[in-house]
């Protein structure tokens, strides 16, 4: 009678010790953080989303793609939510990156200038602010001044981190444009800057935001990849669906605490175009990249997204076969 009792009483420790073993340690990030959609990873961290999966996660804000996608190939994150580019820029070094969604898939950005400039040409010889070399800002800063008739060569480049940084910078004078997607596009023309272009408008496909992972990471963890999708996606109609949990959640990252502002970021980004996170990016957007590349990296000549094995859409077309999308969508 003794040892039924005994039984009896361990078993739920005995379930709740089954369920730890059964939770996969995991770490997710963003690297850098501009827009609403950049909610998906912190909101499911927050709202406990990850470990309905069956993931004990970690998440990470990084404030630039550049360092997102080294954490990435130092195996430090497992999950990465940054611009495409740099997927194709790793893999020309050997990485063995690849992306497993999209997001965005355009140029959301704007060229931001103090008042007195009033043209790309008068950005000839002063500076223009971007997060990192290499990152989704650094592709929009050039390509802005290009579309305007200037000529990147002749402006200064500083690397100054994300957005509250450039936001400075710009305010102070100690640079003379930058690169805001919203809501900081907004932000700063309310604090006394100006617009010279809205790159969503140049038509130029760009794989800005999209789902990373290691190669080997899925092959050897498919499953935990897989369920970290299902919780990313799941959030994604969340944040859609409960504006004061998309506002909460942006807010603190954003560090922006104006629910108009804010507003702004979800509508489009959200709204509008969060679905795109149900897409591989566009092909002719990677081609993009890789010809700009090859401009100055004589490694990129003559590849493809196929050569350099930059795309995977077996992990959504899992997930989309399953039924899943259908039942989050509600």
């Amino acid at each position: 009678m003794n040892r039924v009792i005994l039984l009896i009483a361990l078993a739920p420790l005995l379930f709740a010790t089954q369920g730890l073993a059964q939770t996969q340690r995991f770490r997710a990030a963003n690297g850098g953080f501009g827009t609403a959609i950049n909610a998906i990873l912190p909101g499911a961290y927050h709202a406990k989303i990850f470990q309905k999966y069956g993931l004990e996660a970690e998440y990470i804000a990084l404030e630039s793609g550049t360092i997102g996608m080294q954490t990435l190939l130092a195996n430090e994150v497992q999950l990465l939510f940054t611009t495409g580019a740099l997927a194709v820029t790793a893999n020309l070094q050997g990485g063995d990156s690849t992306i497993i969604a999209g997001g965005i898939n355009f140029f959301p950005f704007k060229l931001i200038v103090r008042p007195e400039i009033k043209s790309a040409i008068e950005l000839h010889g002063k500076k223009l602010a971007i997060s990192r070399f290499g990152s989704a800002s650094d592709y929009a800063a050039q390509l802005a001044v290009e579309k305007l008739g200037g000529d990147p060569k002749q402006v200064t480049m500083l690397q100054l981190g994300g957005n509250p940084s450039r936001l400075a910078a710009l305010i102070s004078g100690t640079a003379h444009a930058t690169v805001f997607s919203e809501p900081f596009a907004s932000v700063a023309v309310k604090q006394g800057m100006r617009s010279l272009l809205d790159l969503a408008d140049s038509g130029v496909p760009f794989p800005q935001n999209t789902f990373i992972v290691r190669r080997s990471v899925l092959a050897e963890k498919r499953p935990m990849v897989v369920n970290a999708m299902k919780a990313s996606l799941e959030t994604l109609y969340l944040l859609k669906k409960d504006r004061k949990f998309a506002r909460d959640v942006l807010k603190k990252y954003l560090r922006i605490d104006d629910d108009a502002m804010i507003d702004i970021g979800i509508d489009y980004y959200l709204t509008k175009h969060g679905e795109g996170v149900l897409t591989l990016p566009d092909r002719k957007g990677l081609e993009f990249v890789i010809a700009d590349t090859a401009k100055t990296n004589p490694k990129a000549k003559g590849q493809t997204p196929e050569s350099l094995r930059v795309l995977d859409g077996s992990v959504l077309d899992e997930i989309k076969k399953s039924g899943f999308i259908d039942r989050v969508k509600g």
